[in-house]
């Protein structure tokens, strides 16, 4: 279910790709997905690892400074289903504990997750101007964070599941990501005899049918996190790094060169 797409590059300081076509049709939207940057030192955004807090706080920084985001917020992700709704605050890095998902109707306030393989799950509302971005390993999709992540956007902002659009970034693809039969089951979905391999973001796009979104807003990236040359962090190759999701409503002084 879905269509595939191939996020482009974009030509700001910042590495990261776009989904070009919400550039095209959201120009008040902010989305996109850091890259590993220069072999010579990872991009890495992990906040809660083994790197230097110093070197990883200017990395979030820069991120500030680079996109012209007064407000970014983040979370200890625990790979749960709590979704955290921001109206703003003061400028700076907010960080929760235990939220794998953020919403916001609020100009200015990016939302972060980040990642090594799990799939960034990027929603926009255009009737309501709402955005929302979910961290969905199989643990927070079994959980539900999905199904939670619409609740949250109807009950706080009205938004409705037919009205929405629904991105499933750059992860693992199906046929690099083997796991055991508890998972299947996790998911509800057919349990293999022994380990097999899952497409998440199949099982995502799915569930989001089911929920109402309509099957011709649904895309997935081409990227896979695992396979090749990859530009982005996998924990399964062995990356301890993790790279970023992000979205969020424009400010009015977002510098040039970033997509809009």
């Amino acid at each position: 279910m879905g269509r595939s797409v191939v996020e482009v590059s974009t030509d700001s300081t910042l590495p990261m790709v776009v989904h070009a076509e919400w550039a095209e049709r959201f120009p008040w939207v902010f989305q996109g997905t850091t890259t590993r940057g220069a072999s010579s030192e990872p991009l890495d955004f992990r906040m809660f690892g083994p790197a230097p807090a110093g070197r990883v706080m200017e990395r979030w920084q820069r991120l500030r400074r680079d996109t012209g985001f007064l407000r970014v917020v983040h979370g200890r992700q625990v790979h749960g289903r709590d979704v955290m709704v921001h109206q703003g605050g003061p400028p700076g890095l907010f960080v929760g504990w235990g939220r794998d998902g953020h919403a916001t109707r609020t100009p200015g306030v990016l939302l972060a997750v980040s990642l090594a393989d799990c799939v960034p799950v990027f929603l926009a509302d255009p009737m309501r101007g709402v955005v929302a971005l979910l961290h969905a390993g199989w643990r927070g999709a079994a959980a539900g964070i999905l199904e939670v992540g619409l609740s949250v956007l109807g009950d706080r902002f009205g938004s409705r599941a037919e009205d929405l659009a629904l991105h499933l970034g750059p992860s693992i693809c199906g046929e690099c990501y083997e796991v055991g039969p508890e998972v299947f089951d996790a998911l509800g979905a057919p349990i293999p005899d022994c380990p097999d391999r899952l497409d998440l973001r199949a099982i995502l796009a799915r569930r989001a049918v089911s929920a109402g979104i309509r099957t011709d807003e649904i895309t997935f990236s081409g990227a896979c996190t695992r396979c090749g040359d990859s530009s982005f962090f996998s924990h399964r190759a062995g990356d301890e790094e993790r790279h970023l999701g992000l979205i969020g409503i424009r400010p009015s002084d977002v510098p040039p060169g970033l997509p809009r």
